[in-house]
């Protein structure tokens, strides 16, 4: 993949997350420009490598940085340590798409919604426990790109062969 990366960076308390299209995954001191540390996650979770690469964005989440792989056992979703590194949860078997997951407010709680290459998913971003999950596979190919939209209650996705998606969120309960 000569072309470079394909995921925003994200920047928190002074660090910088960057995702490589081969799944390097760096923190940076944001001021600095040195390494903090970093992961080789194709080696490490052993990537189901998408057809052109990870390009979701990680998600920094209090602690947590949070980024889609489609790794193998259970490691579609990884979390790390935003400080350390380390490994806090993972989640999904799922394939990895190229949309970046985002955070939403339901039933009084935050819930981390990623929408894979299989699936649209809300799970707890603390511990990456499944809230809920609807099917979207893909007719050809993965090639969810876009972020998920949420309002009023509802959450879109638009996909090129497959067209777009809009479900209701239950208000009152973690389920859709």
């Amino acid at each position: 993949y000569s072309d470079g990366p394909r995921a925003s960076v994200a920047i928190n308390e002074g660090r910088a997350y960057s995702l490589g299209t081969m799944g390097h995954l760096f923190c940076f001191d944001a001021a600095k420009g040195e390494v903090l540390w970093s992961k080789d996650l194709r080696a490490e979770y052993k990537i189901r490598m998408p057809f052109w690469g990870i390009a979701a964005s990680p998600l920094v989440e209090n602690d947590l940085v949070i980024v889609q792989i489609g790794g193998e056992d259970n490691a579609c979703l990884v979390a790390f340590d935003k400080i350390l590194g380390k490994e806090k949860w993972r989640a999904l078997n799922d394939r990895a798409s190229y949309s970046a997951p985002i955070v939403i407010e339901q039933a009084g709680q935050r819930v981390l919604v990623c929408w894979t290459g299989d699936s649209i998913c809300g799970l707890c971003p603390s511990s990456g426990k499944l809230y809920w999950q609807h099917p979207f596979t893909p007719s050809r190919m993965v090639i969810g790109i876009a972020t998920p939209v949420f309002q009023d209650n509802h959450l879109f996705v638009s996909s090129f062969y497959d067209g777009s998606l809009l479900l209701r969120v239950n208000p009152g309960e973690l389920t859709i």
